[in-house]
């Protein structure tokens, strides 16, 4: 049976994101939608996990899986990678982290009350200069999808970032892993990656020096073949 690729979204993102790098990866690929999998009553100490159980209910029962998480996806791969150890075959971790990040609590908050937001500082947080001036496609979607992102699932996960721990579990993560930090990312940071990297039995770490958070959107050619390179 052909090894399927799933992608993992981050927050308040969609599988949209993605759109620009599938045609760039083998096929079959698989972009689960997360916020729609976020259960209502679901709780910020195990969201990450109750998302992974539903995306591999909905998978078919057999076959290989190359695993490609980013930001809150990254996280809700950690979860398949623990829950499916003989499917995840290779686990590709970009822009995420394993400890908890609690200034997202207070993010959750604004969001839940509806809170204005600057869409121009989110970006230039996500993206160097040099990209945001450039402005490919992936900007245009993300102003959009930041103007209209659903506020529940959207609170709801940056709830379960900051509270998601899983320093001591990443430790019986089976598959070889691939992880890539973002060198000006401050959320996701280098330094934190490095500690997940070193925690993790079988797994390489990559900086990349030039990369904020949402950087490797902003060449979906390059990042499908880094992605593509980093499953061999």
């Amino acid at each position: 049976m052909q090894t399927r690729w799933l992608l993992l979204h981050g927050t308040p993102l969609s599988p949209e994101v993605f759109d620009g790098v599938r045609p760039h990866l083998p096929t079959p690929t698989a972009v689960p939608d997360l916020d729609t999998l976020i259960p209502a009553a679901g709780s910020a100490h195990s969201l990450q996990r109750q998302i992974a159980t539903k995306v591999l209910a909905a998978l078919p029962d057999e076959g290989d899986l190359v695993v490609v998480g980013h930001s809150f996806g990254g996280q809700v791969a950690i979860e398949l990678a623990l829950q499916a150890p003989r499917r995840v075959t290779r686990l590709i971790i970009v822009c995420s982290r394993h400890t908890p990040f609690p200034a997202f609590a207070r993010g959750a908050r604004a969001v839940r009350a509806g809170a204005p937001f600057d869409i121009d500082a989110d970006l230039a947080r996500w993206f160097t200069p040099q990209q945001l001036a450039a402005d490919p496609p992936v900007i245009a979607y993300l102003r959009r999808r930041l103007a209209t992102a659903p506020r529940g699932p959207w609170a709801a996960s940056l709830d379960a970032i900051a509270h998601y721990d899983r320093s001591t579990e990443v430790g019986h993560i089976a598959a070889p892993t691939r992880l890539f930090a973002a060198g000006h990312d401050e959320v996701a940071t280098p330094q934190v990656m490095t500690q997940l990297a070193e925690t993790i039995p079988d797994a390489r770490l990559q900086i990349v020096p030039g990369w904020a958070h949402m950087s490797p959107f902003a060449d979906p050619a390059a990042f499908g073949t880094l992605l593509g390179d980093a499953a061999r």
